[in-house]
């Protein structure tokens, strides 16, 4: 299944700042089956960040060194507004964003995550370990990939990421902010198993 498209995001399309919800698709599709994209919802519990970046990093799992490299990328948070953190997103009080992954057709997989405290010299940047939510990006094609729900007060022993199927909810959110994409022609890959890392991610 063929998605017309001029440029979807150079890389990344979720950003957590006021500039992020001006971003729109352009409405003169053009064909492109040399890339793909991955599309899903980034959730946080909790009624305020208790960091004020958060990184969540994807890789392709299949391919040479050059191929890695240049389809590399993250989905990043800034959870700051003025003085204070707050939560930006684009639905369901402002705790879930929206993220579009554009890349060369392959094989995928979020991997880590990191977060830092306090943006400034002081700030300390704290590594997950690693995991593998997968995904694939298919030429010409919108695959959903699912909600990832963050919970920064996860207990020890219990998900620190959980991945669940949302997406009539969430091609539904898409569609509000980007009506002239075919949103019907997305296809369901949500992920149902991976790397848990020893529980740090739950697959519902």
């Amino acid at each position: 299944m063929k998605f017309m498209y001029k440029t979807l995001v150079a890389a990344l399309l979720l950003v957590a700042c006021s500039s992020a919800n001006k971003d729109v698709l352009p409405a003169d599709f053009t064909p492109s089956p040399q890339r793909g994209i991955a599309v899903g919802t980034l959730t946080f519990e909790g009624d305020k960040p208790m960091n004020d970046i958060y990184r969540l990093f994807y890789n392709a799992v299949k391919g040479d060194k050059k191929f890695r490299k240049r389809n590399a990328g993250k989905i990043m948070i800034k959870a700051r507004e003025g003085n204070g953190r707050a939560f930006t997103g684009d639905f369901n009080n402002r705790k879930t964003y929206l993220f579009v992954i554009e890349r060369e057709p392959g094989q995928y997989a979020f991997t880590e995550y990191n977060y830092l405290n306090h943006i400034g010299p002081n700030g300390m940047v704290n590594f997950s370990r690693e995991f593998a939510i997968p995904f694939d990006i298919k030429a010409g094609t919108i695959s959903y990939i699912g909600e990832i729900t963050y919970n920064d007060a996860a207990l020890p022993g219990t998900p620190k990421l959980v991945v669940t199927d949302k997406m009539d909810r969430d091609v539904a959110e898409f569609g509000k902010k980007y009506p002239a994409v075919p949103w019907g022609m997305a296809v369901n890959n949500t992920a149902k198993s991976g790397d848990t890392a020893g529980g740090l991610v739950e697959f519902r």
